[in-house]
């Protein structure tokens, strides 16, 4: 590897450890970069430039993956055909045999107790 390359490989790497730095900071380019004492142009033009770079490599993950899709096994019965999730974080599931009454007096119980 020549010098040169070996320099621009190090630069990439370099470049590439300050943006990920800023990005996590939560601050502006322009204060991040007085802090580092570092170029604003430069800091600019690597971000451009590693963000084409990046780019071919995921195409070529994109041409990969046939589909972003995967497939799952729904069950062929229900089990509950109602599902409450209450404001405690409980789940209230009623089957779909539940007879309206039961239903009324457990819904106004759960109002009255402030848990829906």
């Amino acid at each position: 590897m020549s010098k040169e390359q070996k320099s621009d490989t190090d630069q990439r790497q370099f470049w590439q450890m300050v943006i990920e730095t800023w990005q996590s900071s939560g601050i502006s380019v322009s204060k991040f970069c007085k802090a580092e004492g570092l170029s604003e142009g430069s800091f600019y033009n690597w971000r451009k430039k590693l963000a084409k770079a990046d780019k071919p490599e995921a195409a070529k993950q994109k041409k990969l993956s046939p589909s972003a899709f995967i497939e799952i096994a729904m069950p062929s019965e229900k089990a509950h055909s109602l599902e409450l999730l209450l404001s405690s974080g409980n789940v209230l599931r009623i089957n779909s045999g539940a007879d309206s009454g039961t239903l009324t007096n457990t819904l106004s119980a759960l109002c009255e107790a402030g848990l829906c």
